[in-house]
């Protein structure tokens, strides 16, 4: 073969060579940028689910304080229908959240807890108020400990009766 015609057809074949790889590298770094801004995307969004589930349940540990008090005032009536707003609404952002199971378990076992409490509770007013903020102070600790990055307190006795009233009806 000619000498000439030997390189030329060697430069070629570098010049094939080169271009897959030039290819093949920039679609990797393609997958692995789509990878990375679907993980910072899910990140984002559950942190903003996170943040919406904490101002509701401010929300319904606020809303609780004032309804405690002697007079509830016109803004907060009816009242347990905004508690139960506050409730659902935090309880829903929490389950929007992406890979926090076991923060949405304990969540949901706070809230359940806190409702059935509330509602063996009977009319009385005060006794339903303080537990409706102490639910809301247990779940407002558990979300922010997740957030953080912190290990999950341990569950409250109310929400170890309830595991062994709903485990027994199960």
């Amino acid at each position: 073969m000619d000498p000439n015609v030997a390189s030329g057809l060697i430069g070629f074949g570098g010049a094939v060579v080169g271009a897959g790889a030039a290819l093949l590298g920039g679609l990797l770094q393609h997958r692995y940028q789509a990878k990375t801004t679907a993980a910072e995307r899910t990140q984002e969004y559950g942190r903003a689910a996170g943040e919406k589930a904490l101002t509701e349940l401010y929300a319904l540990r606020r809303h609780m304080i004032e309804c405690g008090m002697a007079d509830i005032p016109e803004a907060r009536q009816p009242w347990q229908y905004i508690a139960k707003t506050h409730m659902d609404e935090a309880e829903l952002a929490v389950m929007l959240m992406p890979k926090a199971q076991k923060v949405q378990d304990r969540i949901s076992e706070v809230m359940g807890a806190g409702s059935q409490q509330m509602t063996t509770s009977g009319g009385d007013r005060v006794r339903q108020t303080t537990v409706g903020r102490g639910m809301a102070l247990e779940a407002i600790d558990i979300l922010s400990a997740y957030m953080r990055g912190d290990a999950l307190p341990k569950p409250s006795p109310r929400v170890e009766r309830y595991r062994e009233t709903t485990a027994h009806s199960e």
